[in-house]
């Protein structure tokens, strides 16, 4: 329910990151986060390595930009699951 849209901050983080870090590669990983209801947005039963199971739970995504030397997210969302 932001009033201004995240795509132009997020593009800005990204630009600045790759000029501090030099990336050689682009990483798109998945986190689990364990739900014990249903009321949070895009909690599903589904598998996460989190808990290296099928449990209730939202699945955020995200894209790094990585050298050997650091790394930093520059966009991120929670995957919408099928049953949403």
């Amino acid at each position: 329910t932001s009033p201004w849209d995240p795509a132009h901050i997020r593009a800005q983080l990204a630009w600045r990151m790759e000029e501090a870090i030099g990336p050689d590669a682009l990483v798109v990983d998945d986190t689990g986060f364990l739900k014990d209801g249903t009321a949070s947005a895009c909690v599903s039963r589904q598998y996460t390595g989190t808990a290296g199971k099928v449990t209730n739970c939202q699945v955020g995504v995200s894209l790094h930009l990585a050298s050997d030397h650091a790394s930093a997210a520059v966009n991120w969302r929670l995957f919408l699951p099928q049953t949403w």
